[in-house]
């Protein structure tokens, strides 16, 4: 008899919505919605994830690309019994270097107060224009989100990478299987994802041939293929 399929639990990046999921079209993922919980920590949404938004859920497969990427990491760290595994895409461990977190909380507030105060499609177009982005417009998704901007500030400032502790140690306590994916041309977190193969036990790195940053919207097929590996 084969093992059961275990339930998918999802979160989006930053700018991203649960919609950002349907392209994978998997029954059963259950897409979180990360905006509604952007004003607590890292460390009390990590507990929030494995106690009250997967209540029911027998060892949940945790899926999270960029921003949610970060937030899966930290849940995975706090709670490592609670999950089956996990596929990570285009996410960093956290900075190891005390100033690089602290100019990277300096940028962030500057981020906050943009989503605050500026025009939304400008905004958005100015997130886009990110060198690690490689560009692109606004899309219709992300100027939907203009309702959400005061839940999107608060992530800018909860969730920075600059509060993010180096979680490389403690996700060595996490033996379920890890599949890391990253894009080709997105040289930065390839490399940081290469590195996490010296932090899990049971590791597998996939980068995907002529994409960048943005893997879940360039190349769903791929994320859906590494899924039901």
């Amino acid at each position: 008899m084969s093992d059961p399929v275990r339930p998918l639990v999802a979160l989006h990046g930053n700018l991203g919505s649960t919609a950002d999921w349907e392209a994978l079209s998997l029954q059963g993922l259950q897409a979180i919605d990360l905006w509604s919980f952007s004003s607590l920590s890292f460390g009390e949404f990590a507990d929030e994830l494995a106690t009250t938004l997967t209540e029911g859920l027998e060892r949940p497969f945790l899926v999270g690309y960029s921003l949610g990427g970060r937030l899966a990491l930290h849940a995975m760290a706090r709670h490592p019994e609670r999950w089956s595994g996990a596929l990570i895409l285009s996410a960093h461990p956290g900075l190891c270097c005390v100033e690089d977190r602290l100019a990277r909380r300096i940028s962030d507030e500057i981020r906050a107060r943009d989503a605050r105060e500026m025009e939304w499609g400008a905004f958005v177009e100015k997130w886009n224009r990110q060198a690690v982005l490689e560009g692109g417009s606004a899309n219709s998704s992300q100027l939907a989100l203009e309702p959400r901007r005061e839940a999107i500030a608060c992530a800018f400032e909860s969730w920075s990478l600059g509060r993010q502790e180096d979680l490389r140690r403690s996700l060595s306590s996490f033996r379920s299987p890890v599949r890391w994916i990253t894009g080709e041309k997105d040289e930065k977190f390839t490399r940081l994802g290469a590195e996490m193969e010296d932090v899990f036990a049971n590791f597998h790195h996939v980068v995907i041939p002529g994409c960048g940053h943005r893997v879940l919207q360039e190349e769903p097929g791929e994320v859906v293929r590494a899924l039901n590996g």
